[in-house]
């Protein structure tokens, strides 16, 4: 398909059925002006060095999250939003887009946005798109402002996302902002709870998952993982409602799922 040039960062998208096209992510050189949430960022050593590891890493990335391990989890993801049909679906820090191609196979009839702020993650996204079937329109943009109108969407999911956020309260506020009344949030999220060895075995011995988890454990705590406790606190404290959380991978990550208020 032909590609237009992306939007550039904080451009509303007013999503319309014509919008469901590839885009066309050209690469763009980064360094001379950091995004936003890098350069605003309470954690700026932590928010500025993950930029960099998830851009320059984003080949690497998309052969740690190929396993059927991770693809499982995105899965559980995506089947907590089964019953919306033909719905705006915004899949925040998509990365390579395994858990946006995920939702696409799980919910063919929705719309679906594939969002994150390192273009060589959708680079990488696009790249696997030509091997895939699915409609998705990918973005480049930062969570902390979103390109989307008011009330604009259904639901918004991410996938190993919001711990890795600098300003959590001010990209819940922004999930929330564009949400309608009664939207879904629905989150993966690393747990805080110890992972033993054999727990980690326990999900997959797929060396693809082996060393993701290697990496992702300490990486996570680094930026501050979850309990059931906080992550439902800190949904809350956003103003969602009726907010789930469990255990899930096999305990290594938590299952969130929330609502914005009617």
């Amino acid at each position: 398909m032909a590609g237009i040039a992306p939007r550039p960062l904080g451009t509303p998208v007013r999503l319309r059925e014509q919008d469901l096209y590839l885009i066309d992510i050209r690469p763009r050189r980064v360094g001379r002006r950091l995004p936003a949430r890098c350069r605003a960022s309470s954690r700026p050593g932590k928010s500025l060095a993950s930029f960099w590891l998830f851009n320059l890493g984003a080949e690497v990335y998309a052969w740690f999250t190929s396993s059927a391990a991770w693809r499982a989890s995105c899965a559980r993801l995506a089947a907590r939003l089964a019953d919306l049909d033909s719905a705006w679906i915004a899949d925040l820090g998509c990365g390579p887009g395994v858990s946006t191609f995920q939702l696409a196979r799980q919910l063919p009839t929705a719309r679906l946005v594939g969002l994150d702020l390192a273009p060589r993650m959708l680079r990488e996204a696009r790249r696997a798109a030509s091997r895939e079937s699915a409609r998705i329109t990918w973005v480049q943009a930062d969570a902390a402002s979103l390109p989307f109108q008011k009330a604009s969407l259904d639901a918004c999911t991410g996938h190993s996302f919001l711990y890795l956020v600098a300003n959590r309260a001010g990209v819940l506020s922004e999930v929330r902002r564009v949400l309608r009344p009664g939207g879904r949030l629905v989150l993966m999220e690393p747990n805080d709870e110890p992972a033993t060895v054999a727990r980690t075995l326990r999900v997959s011995r797929d060396p693809r998952h082996l060393v993701s988890i290697s990496l992702w454990r300490p990486f996570s705590r680094l930026h501050g993982r979850f309990t059931i406790g906080t992550l439902t606190a800190t949904l809350a404290a956003a103003g969602f409602v009726k907010c789930r959380v469990e255990a899930t991978f096999g305990g290594l990550g938590l299952l969130a799922q929330a609502e914005a208020p009617a």
